[in-house]
């Protein structure tokens, strides 16, 4: 893929960032999707230290999950969004992915997570009744805080900083919030999805991690939001200074966005990051996907291994796909 030379304040082109962010992300998956829910014990027998196949969904080398195939339904929503996004439109590809298999490496949904499924269900029946406006599908109950939201709000991030839109602003936390809903609406839900696309607002904006970290800390040490707490460990300490038997890898929308962050400050590279990531095990495909999107900003398309990029299911699909939704919307910004 062409990069742009222009670079930003830590030498990385925002091309390569946003190139390295998107495939960064699928990348990831890829690696995590072979070792889902195997535990941490038994991977550090068996560490993951390539791309590998079959596994526990007998997939061949390369292929995405859930995670990615809903990435790239909310891509293709906003590159045939006009204007504004369009939210029927991205709830519409959700249900397409879950019922006919589109945005899949071989058109078939091996995994889907409960609260997602049960939203897209609620959709359907909408629809049957005439009612496609109403998208906001997901619960509010305190047990459906799977990441179920968080590990397809990375397109929403980028859009936002590349529409200048301030994560200041009512405007979007509002975005965030509804996009979230749609699967996912309880408050911890919609705040893991809002600190990561901060996260990622400051990546983008030229910070290295540990600035883009500090300043997402200082945020939050001026605002105050029902439910933050529960975030703490990211918000108010420094969650790089815990030990690894202190980070949990549950499907748990605070342990994953935990585990990321976590991932990504204690280590050097997109690879050692995402490696890292995977081997702690049980939702490896999820948490090492997130943290393949904040590597991928902080490293660069080039940091990927090149291997890694070319093991990948319907790579041409993948690499017109996300050059399509950077070409509609970086020259906004």
């Amino acid at each position: 893929m062409k990069l742009s030379s222009k670079k930003n304040s830590n030498n990385l082109s925002i091309r390569s960032k946003l190139t390295g962010s998107l495939m960064g992300f699928i990348t990831a998956d890829a690696l995590g999707v072979p070792v889902e829910f195997m535990s941490r014990d038994h991977l550090k027998i068996t560490k993951v230290i390539d791309m590998e196949e079959y596994g526990t969904h007998n997939q061949p080398k390369g292929t995405w999950s859930d995670d990615s195939s809903m990435v790239i339904a909310t891509i293709d929503g906003l590159i045939k969004s006009n204007k504004i996004i369009d939210y029927q439109l991205i709830m519409k590809n959700f249900l397409n992915w879950k019922q006919n298999a589109d945005y899949t490496p071989f058109n078939y949904v091996f995994d889907i997570g409960n609260a997602t499924n049960d939203a897209l269900y609620k959709y359907q029946i909408n629809i049957n009744n005439n009612q496609p406006e109403k998208f906001i599908c997901g619960s509010g109950k305190i047990n459906t805080n799977g990441n179920g939201s968080l590990m397809r709000i990375l397109p929403i991030s980028i859009y936002l900083y590349l529409n200048n839109i301030d994560y200041n602003s009512h405007e979007y936390f509002e975005i965030i919030k509804t996009i979230s809903s749609m699967t996912h609406s309880h408050i911890y839900s919609i705040l893991g999805c809002y600190i990561y696309s901060i996260f990622i607002f400051e990546l983008l904006s030229g910070n290295d991690k540990f600035k883009s970290y500090k300043k997402l800390q200082l945020f939050f040490s001026k605002v105050s939001f029902e439910g933050i707490d529960i975030y703490n460990r990211i918000t108010k300490n420094d969650i790089s200074k815990l030990s690894e038997k202190e980070i949990k890898s549950s499907g748990y929308v605070v342990d994953t966005l935990e585990a990321a962050i976590w991932c990504l400050l204690t280590t050097n590279s997109y690879e050692e990051a995402v490696l890292k990531a995977v081997n702690l095990g049980n939702d490896t495909d999820t948490i090492g996907a997130i943290t393949g999107g904040l590597a991928g900003l902080a490293y660069g398309y080039e940091a990927i291994p090149k291997k890694w990029i070319e093991n990948l299911q319907k790579k041409d699909y993948l690499e017109k796909l996300t050059t399509s939704f950077i070409n509609k919307y970086i020259n906004k910004k």
